[in-house]
């Protein structure tokens, strides 16, 4: 399905179990090449494995394949990537779109 909040990007995502009342559970989100994801807080810690290619986040840290992400309750953040990439990603808690000033 297309991720929600962001009409101009090629984002998608696959639920495996994630719940969207609750904000909790795992997906796959495919983001292609010169993508965004929308600027967001998280109110539950935040984890993704990088299964292909590349992601940027707002402070300029690349990850790549193979790595692996945990980010706290509170921490809010966005990210980029230039070659596109696909994420396993699981929430422990609902997340909120900010303003991207707000990061």
């Amino acid at each position: 399905m297309r991720m929600d909040g962001l009409p101009d990007e090629q984002v998608w995502w696959k639920n495996v179990s994630f719940d969207e009342e609750t904000g909790q559970g795992s997906y796959l989100m495919k983001m292609a090449p010169g993508t965004r994801s929308n600027p967001h807080i998280h109110h539950g810690p935040e984890e993704f494995f990088v299964l292909e290619g590349d992601l940027t986040d707002h402070d300029g840290f690349c990850y790549r394949s193979g790595d692996f992400v945990s980010l706290a309750a509170g921490s809010s953040h966005c990210s980029h990537t230039e070659a596109g990439c696909l994420l396993l990603v699981t929430h422990r808690g609902a997340t909120e779109s900010i303003q991207e000033g707000a990061l």
